[in-house]
């Protein structure tokens, strides 16, 4: 009998660390579903600033290549269509700052001379080139 309810308890214990495992690998594929679906939703909020303006420089420190950095650039293009995002131009008036941290967003604007305008806690910061020929959209 005390083997019996060894055994038991044996196959209940590794069911359970199979189910837990086979949980465990959903929730880690739906997190990078959700992630990759929601990387534009970090800009949104910027199309009603640029409702009239053509185009606004987009800046990056993150390697270009990286698969993740492209999905996110087309992202935010998506979510500020029609304005179109020129890709590490720091000439136009306006300018997105997509970097790896908040600080280095500021580092790099304070070292451009622009005036920050808007952040958000994911190192993207809209940023005003007062050097910029023209400043109406």
């Amino acid at each position: 009998m005390r083997n019996v309810v060894l055994i038991l308890l044996v196959l209940s214990v590794a069911f359970n660390a199979g189910q837990l495992t086979l949980h465990l690998m959903h929730n880690q594929r739906h997190a990078t579903e959700v992630h990759y679906h929601n990387l534009g939703d970090q800009f949104k909020g910027l199309e009603t600033i640029f409702n009239h303006i053509r185009t606004v420089g987009y800046y990056t420190d993150k390697n270009i290549e990286e698969p993740l950095v492209v999905a996110q650039f087309e992202q935010a293009q998506y979510v500020l269509a029609p304005t179109v995002l020129d890709l590490n131009n720091t000439h136009h008036p306006f300018v997105i700052f997509d970097c790896s941290s908040p600080e280095v967003a500021l580092n790099k604007i304070k070292e451009l001379g622009f005036q920050p305008l808007k952040a958000n806690n994911l190192g993207v910061v809209l940023a005003l080139n007062p050097h910029a020929q023209n400043l109406k959209p």
